[in-house]
Parts: C-alpha cells; sequence; structure tokens
C-alpha cells in the first residue's frame, strides 16, 4: 500500500522508506488486531529499522496508521486481502495441480518463506526483486538474524529490462514443472503492454496448467463511486514518491488481456465482493473493504488452445 501525500508524510525520511516497507509496516501493525486478517509476525522485522519500531511502540504506530497514512489507510484492507488470497489459492494449486514450485514477482518484504515452513517442505519458492529492493531485504534478514531456508531462492533482476522467464534460468527453477506465480502489488505499476508482454511470456515458456494470480486497480467505471476520493489520494500518494500506477482495467479487459497471451480465466472478481464472508469470518473489520481493485487467477493454457498469444 503506497503512503500518502500529506504534509506528515513527508516527515518519513526521503528516499528511504519505499512502497515495499510501508505494506510490511501495514502487515505488522494489523497483527495488533483482535482477528487478524493475515497473520505474519516476521513484517515487522523487515519493514527497516523506523517503521519496524513505530509497529512496536504503540503511540508511534498509532501517529503512523491515524495521522501520516489516515486518509487511505482503508486501502491497507486491500494490502492484507491481497496476501491472504495469494497464499490461499497457492494452496488450492499445490492440491490440485500439484504446483511444485512458487515465484513470488515484485516480492517486496514479503515473509512467506519464514512463515510457512510447513508448505517449504513441498514447494520451491524463488523470489524476484530488484537488486536493490532484495539487497535491502535480504540485509533486515541478516539483522533479524533469521535463517533463510534452503528451498527458497532469491533472484535479483530489474523486470523493466529481463523477462522473469529469463531472470529464473540458472536459479534452479525448472520450466517443466508446475509452478505457481504471484503478482501482487505489482501490476497496476504496470502498461497494459508491459503486462501482456509479461503474460505472454510466461504463457510460451511455462508448463500448462501453470497458474498465476494478481490484483490490479479497477479503471473509474468500475470502481465503487463511494470510493472515488479514496482513489484519488491513493493515486497521488504513490505519484508523490515516484511509483505512478500506470494502468486501470475493468474485469473484462483483464481476462481479454490473459486470454490474448495464452491463459484461461480460473476466477476474477473486485475485491469488494468479499466482504460479506470477511465480516461473517472476523466479525468488524478495521476498515470498510474498498471497491477499488480486483483479484483475478488465470492458468495457462494447452499450447494451440484458445485465443492467439502475443
Amino acid at each position: 500500500m503506497p503512503p500518502a501525500e500529506t504534509p506528515q508524510a513527508e516527515s518519513f525520511p526521503a528516499g528511504k522508506i519505499s512502497t515495499a516497507d510501508i505494506v510490511a509496516a501495514v502487515r505488522g501493525w494489523h497483527q495488533h488486531a483482535r482477528m487478524p486478517i493475515f497473520a505474519d509476525p516476521y513484517a515487522r522485522l523487515l519493514c527497516g529499522r523506523f517503521l519496524g519500531f513505530a509497529v512496536r511502540f504503540r503511540p508511534l504506530g498509532w501517529f503512523l496508521v491515524k495521522v501520516v497514512l489516515g486518509r487511505i489507510m482503508p486501502v491497507s484492507m486491500c494490502v492484507l486481502m491481497r496476501a491472504r488470497y495469494a497464499e490461499q489459492a497457492l494452496e488450492a494449486a499445490i492440491a490440485a495441480q500439484g504446483a511444485a514450485q512458487y515465484v513470488i514477482i515484485g516480492a517486496g518484504m514479503d515473509s512467506f518463506a519464514f512463515r510457512r515452513r510447513d508448505l517449504l517442505q513441498r514447494i520451491d519458492v524463488f523470489e524476484i526483486d530488484h537488486p536493490v529492493t532484495q539487497q535491502k531485504k535480504l540485509k533486515r534478514i541478516r539483522r533479524a538474524g533469521l535463517t533463510v531456508p534452503a528451498r527458497c531462492r532469491f533472484v535479483a533482476a530489474d523486470l523493466s529490462r529481463v523477462a522473469v522467464v529469463d531472470a529464473l534460468d540458472g536459479s534452479g527453477f525448472d520450466r517443466a514443472q508446475p509452478t505457481f506465480l504471484s503478482l501482487m502489488g505489482v501490476a497496476y505499476y504496470l502498461t497494459p503492454d508491459d503486462l501482456a508482454t509479461l503474460a505472454g511470456s510466461i504463457a510460451r515458456n511455462l508448463a500448462p496448467g501453470t497458474r498465476l494470480v494478481i490484483d490490479y486497480l479497477l479503471d473509474k467505471e468500475s470502481s465503487n463511486p463511494a470510493h472515488l476520493g479514496i482513489r484519488e489520494k491513493t493515486l497521488a500518494f504513490v505519484k508523490a514518491r515516484g511509483e505512478p500506477m500506470r494502468s486501470e482495467y475493468s474485469t473484462a479487459a483483464m481476462n481479454a488481456l490473459f486470454a490474448a497471451n495464452g491463459f484461461r480465466a480460473v476466477e476474477n472478481f473486485a475485491i469488494e465482493g468479499l466482504a460479506p464472508s470477511y465480516r461473517q469470518t472476523f466479525g468488524r473489520l478495521p476498515f470498510e473493504i474498498p471497491g477499488l481493485f480486483a483479484f483475478g487467477a488465470f492458468e495457462v493454457e494447452p499450447r494451440g488452445a484458445g485465443a492467439s498469444q502475443a
């Protein structure tokens, strides 16, 4: 989740706190909730010293959440929900498709390898991220005294210069094995052409049945009109931090993009629709789920099936 474009937000150490850091801090702060939507005891160790202290020290954490990020904190629900959705979809893919590899594209400060040791007995995990971000994460892992599991591989790559499948070469990744990929918190920073290129490359090079999950920004017409104010603030936040969102879609447009590039839609829906089931499971939610984002799960078609690949 991006930081807020407010005078208070400018008090953050300029250029040192990224959206990846803030996403981890949001997950860490959420652990104080009565019934966390997503359990992540490692988030506070990976979000950096300043934010990690804020997460642990309640008064500073309150200031961070209520004042600095207050106007867009409802978007934090999307951050928590996407993490929960991705891992539930991964568990389903392991059970149904026998997925043996998990590729986290744009992993940021994700703590999957430390939280889900149970799944690492069954799968190999590949974290792909920009070399600068990944080095920062590895430094924090060492500082926290964490041991990286043997089945977790870190793949440093600038994905604006190299394709995901090419970046994975040499890491122990097997293109022929059933694979599950997550593209969470990334798609809105890509242009539609970039996303289509990424999808097409995966469909051409990885095994049929490979699944990819994604979250994305709904276009204005598909967004809940009551939440358009939060939408504009969110777009302004990321732009102010030098990470502007570059794309938005309807669910139909996202289905069409993946269909044109070798995938079939498993499911694709606005995440606001999950609100009733979340309230039933967790009771009163910290914030209303904003109708601004969607989740999709897509599967690589057998070669030559469906629409032609781009």
